[in-house]
C-alpha cells in the first residue's frame, strides 16, 4: 500500500488493540479522557463561576491530523483522542505524517501543534507532574509502558516486563504523585485464568518494580471491563488507588499508595457471579455499581478505609440505576423503569438513610410504542454546585427519537433541560464537558441547517448556543470530546470532510453584551 492507504492499514490493525482508536460515528467508545491537572494552572486562579461562554472568533483549528490532501476517506479516520493535561499543555493521540498513531503536543497555536513521537500502537497517556507515562506498541517489544518528558529525544520505552516482540497486558496506569503505578495482567496457559500483578515506577528503568504478584484479577476501570452506557473512571482517591478485584470467591475492594506495605485488600464487596458496571470519583468519594446475580444493582461508596466502605442502597431488578455525582452530603443517581419508560432522579444520603425521588423527568414518547430513556454522558466539575447529564430517548428503530440536555442542582426546581436536540444518529453520541460550573460544551444537531458542531451554555436553558459551525453548511464536524488547558478548551473532532482534528477556543472572563457565532 501507498500514501494514505498505507496509514490507514496501520491504523485498522492497531485499532483492536486500543481503546478511542475508531472511525468516525463510533463516539460511545472513543477515549476523549479529562486527564489529571498535574502543575499549578491558570484554572486555579479562577472561580468555577468565572467564564463567560466562549465565541466563533476564538475557536480555531489547531492542525488537521491527516491531511485531506493525501486522499484518505474522512469517514475511514480517527478522532484525535487521550486527551491530558501535562504541563500546562495538550497532548493526545492522533494520525501524523508517518504510518502508525502519533503522540502529538499543543501549546494551543497553529504553529506551537507538533508531533512528538510515531508507533503503531498507542494509547492511555498519563501523566504526573514531570512525565507522561502511556502504553506503546513497537515491533521489537509489543506492548509496554513507555515514559516521555514531552519532547522526540526524550520519549524512551520505561521497560519491558515481557521480554521479546510478545508484549504486556497494561490496565490502570495512575500517577500517584511523581510515582506510576499499573497492573499487569498474566493467564495462567493452563488453567485460563487471569491474575494481576501490581506495578510502580518512578520514571527509570530500574526504578520500575514489580510490588504485588498473584493479585486476583483486576477489573480495569476502562478498556472493557465495565459495560455501563457511560465510561467509568480511575478511583484515584487522594494519593491512593483503589481498584477491584475478581476471583472464585466473588468481588473485592483493595486500596494502594504505591507501596508494598501502603496496598491492602478493604472489603468484599460482591459474591461470586457478581460483576462491577460503573465507577464515578465524585465530591471526595468513591462510587461503584455491583450487579447481582438476581439482577439487583448495590450502590457503594468508600472514602478509602474499610470502615468508610459501605452499600449505601440496593435497588431491584426492575429499575436500571445510573449515577450522575455527589452535590454537598447526597449522592445523586438517576433510575429508569421499563414500564412506564421515565427517568427519576433521585437523592442517597451519604450519612445513610432513606433514598428518595427528586423529580420525574417528562417524556412526551412513553406511550408511543418504543421510547425508553437513558443517560449517554455526564459531566461536572469537581466542588461544583451543578450536575449535567445528556438523556437519550430510544425510538421503534435503531435511530432514537430525541437527546438532550439536562442539568440538576438537586431539586425538583433546578431540574433544567437546557438544549434539544443533541445528536440523535445511532451511530453517534453527543460528548458532554463542563469545562467550570456555568459552562459546558457539547455537541448538538443544526437540524439542517449547520449539521452537528460544538455548542456551548452557561448552564441556563436560554443561554446554550452553537460554539462555530466548523464545517459550513449543513455538513458535521462531529465533535467527539472536549478538554480544558490553562485558559483554553480543545475540542477533538472527526470533521466529515478533513477527518480528525483538534481545534481551540479561548475563555474569557469579561462578558460582551452580545456574543455571536
Amino acid at each position: 500500500m501507498a500514501g494514505w492507504e498505507a496509514r490507514l492499514g496501520v491504523v485498522l490493525v492497531t485499532c483492536g488493540m486500543l481503546e478511542g482508536c475508531e472511525a468516525p460515528l463510533e463516539a460511545a467508545d472513543t477515549e476523549v479522557s479529562s486527564g489529571e491537572l498535574t502543575s499549578k494552572s491558570w484554572e486555579e486562579t479562577e472561580s468555577l463561576e468565572a467564564f463567560c461562554p466562549p465565541d466563533a472568533a476564538s475557536t480555531q483549528r489547531m492542525k488537521s491530523s491527516l491531511p485531506p490532501a493525501d486522499g484518505a476517506p474522512p469517514r475511514s479516520i480517527p478522532a484525535p483522542y487521550s486527551f491530558v493535561n501535562f504541563q500546562g499543555r495538550l497532548y493526545f493521540v492522533a494520525l501524523g505524517n508517518d504510518p502508525g498513531l502519533t503522540l502529538w503536543r499543543s501549546d494551543g497555536t497553529p504553529a506551537g501543534t507538533v508531533a512528538v513521537k510515531t508507533f503503531p500502537g498507542l494509547k492511555s497517556l498519563t501523566p504526573s507532574s514531570s512525565r507522561l507515562f502511556f502504553r506503546a506498541v513497537d515491533a521489537a517489544h509489543g506492548e509496554e509502558p513507555w515514559v516521555s518528558d514531552g519532547t522526540t529525544a526524550g520519549t524512551r520505552l520505561l521497560k519491558d516486563l515481557t521480554p521479546g516482540v510478545e508484549g504486556s497486558s497494561l490496565v490502570d496506569m495512575t500517577a500517584l504523585g511523581e510515582r506510576l503505578v499499573f497492573f499487569r495482567q498474566v493467564k495462567d496457559p493452563n488453567t485460563s485464568t487471569t491474575s494481576s500483578e501490581l506495578w510502580t515506577s518512578d520514571g527509570t528503568t530500574p526504578g520500575t518494580v514489580r510490588l504485588r504478584a498473584a493479585l486476583p484479577e483486576v477489573i480495569p476501570s476502562s478498556g472493557g471491563g465495565f459495560g455501563g452506557p457511560v465510561p467509568s473512571e480511575v478511583l484515584k482517591l487522594g494519593g491512593a488507588l483503589l481498584f477491584i478485584t475478581r476471583d472464585a470467591n466473588g468481588l473485592a475492594l483493595w486500596r494502594t499508595d504505591g507501596t508494598k506495605a501502603g496496598t491492602a485488600r478493604l472489603k468484599d464487596v460482591g459474591a461470586a457471579g457478581t460483576g462491577v458496571y460503573s465507577t464515578r470519583m465524585s465530591g471526595g468519594w468513591a462510587f461503584f455499581y455491583v450487579k447481582g446475580t438476581d439482577g439487583t444493582t448495590a450502590v457503594w461508596k468508600s472514602d478509602g478505609t474499610k470502615a468508610g466502605t459501605q452499600r449505601l442502597h440496593t435497588y431491584d431488578s426492575t429499575l436500571s440505576p445510573l449515577m450522575l455525582g455527589a452535590l454537598g452530603s447526597s449522592l445523586y443517581v438517576t433510575t429508569t423503569s421499563p414500564t412506564t419508560q421515565r427517568i427519576v432522579v433521585r437523592r442517597i444520603p451519604l450519612a445513610g438513610g432513606s433514598e428518595t425521588p427528586v423529580v420525574t423527568l417528562p417524556n412526551e414518547y412513553a406511550d408511543q410504542g418504543s421510547a425508553y430513556p437513558y443517560v449517554t454522558g455526564v459531566s461536572a466539575v469537581e466542588g461544583g454546585k451543578k450536575l449535567y447529564f445528556a438523556l437519550t430517548i430510544s425510538g421503534e428503530r435503531q435511530a432514537p427519537r430525541d437527546a438532550q440536555l439536562w442539568v440538576t442542582d438537586g431539586t425538583a426546581a433546578g431540574t433544567l433541560m437546557l438544549h434539544r436536540p443533541l445528536s440523535r444518529s445511532d451511530e453517534y453520541t453527543s460528548p458532554l464537558y463542563a469545562a467550570a460550573d456555568d459552562l459546558v460544551f457539547f455537541s448538538a444537531d443544526g437540524e439542517n441547517t449547520t449539521g452537528i458542531e460544538p455548542w456551548v451554555t452557561d448552564g441556563t436553558p436560554a443561554g446554550a448556543r452553537l460554539l462555530k459551525d466548523l464545517v459550513p453548511g449543513g455538513e458535521s464536524s462531529y465533535p467527539y470530546g472536549f478538554l480544558r488547558v490553562g485558559p483554553r478548551v480543545f475540542i477533538s473532532t472527526a470533521d466529515i470532510i478533513d477527518g480528525g482534528q483538534v481545534w481551540a477556543t479561548h475563555l474569557r472572563t469579561t462578558c460582551s453584551t452580545s456574543a455571536s457565532p
